[in-house]
């Protein structure tokens, strides 16, 4: 297999894998409640329209972290393979509230959901920001878009925009899902999408170590 092959084997390897950890983590199917209670007094035209906006901002948070989050990292001092430590902490706890079928408290809280009942456009907070661009999401792009590679930024940006155009249909059909799901069968894709997201969380965890311990490089 050439060089070439091989890059591109990779770079859709590394497509995937975001994808799949920023699906777990902005769990659209799991905010698919969340999303009806705040858009209950919508038509379903302006249902629509929230689910549009709020995936477009979203989308457009995380395309800023992936550029910009290891400048962000250098400014404060902190080395790439500590992040992924804490980073893939961060994640492995967002796991475990996910196994349970909890509500994730990384997400909102009970005051900005009830602000944000009283406000004209819900889009843009708490619905792109924190719900479905929030601290694990952030923790992902950067954790993965590390480094100087152009083409791997827009590979992480290619994920991004897979998984919010899979959020706008979800949210969009809201309501046909959860009539479809119940309560039981949307904890149940939850908690299957909180193993995997543990199983991403520890290999963040074990490259983070690696880095921050060189030693530990040949003990696996």
């Amino acid at each position: 297999m050439s060089i070439s092959k091989v890059y591109e084997v990779l770079e859709l390897k590394v497509f995937f894998k975001t994808f799949l950890a920023l699906f777990v983590i902005v769990d659209p199917v799991g905010g698919l409640p969340l999303f009806l209670s705040l858009t209950q007094d919508y038509s379903v035209k302006e249902r629509r329209l929230t689910a549009l906006k709020a995936s477009l901002a979203a989308f457009f948070v995380l395309s800023g972290f992936t550029f910009l989050g290891e400048k962000i990292l250098l400014f404060f001092q902190i080395s790439l393979g500590s992040f992924r430590v804490a980073g893939g902490a961060l994640l492995f706890l967002i796991a475990l509230e996910m196994l349970q079928a909890k509500p994730r408290s990384t997400k909102s809280t009970p005051s900005e959901e009830a602000e944000s009942r009283e406000r004209e456009d819900i889009s843009l907070v708490p619905l792109a920001v924190p719900i479905l661009a929030g601290p694990g999401a952030i923790t992902t792009v950067i954790v993965m878009a590390g480094g100087e590679s152009l083409s791997l930024k827009l590979t992480i940006l290619s994920a991004c925009a897979l998984t919010f155009m899979a959020t706008f249909v979800l949210f969009s059909q809201a309501d046909r899902i959860a009539r479809v799901l119940g309560r039981t069968g949307a904890n149940l894709l939850v908690r299957i999408m909180g193993l995997l997201l543990a199983v991403i969380a520890v290999e963040y965890m074990v490259e983070g170590l690696k880095e921050v311990f060189p030693v530990l490089r040949g003990t696996t």
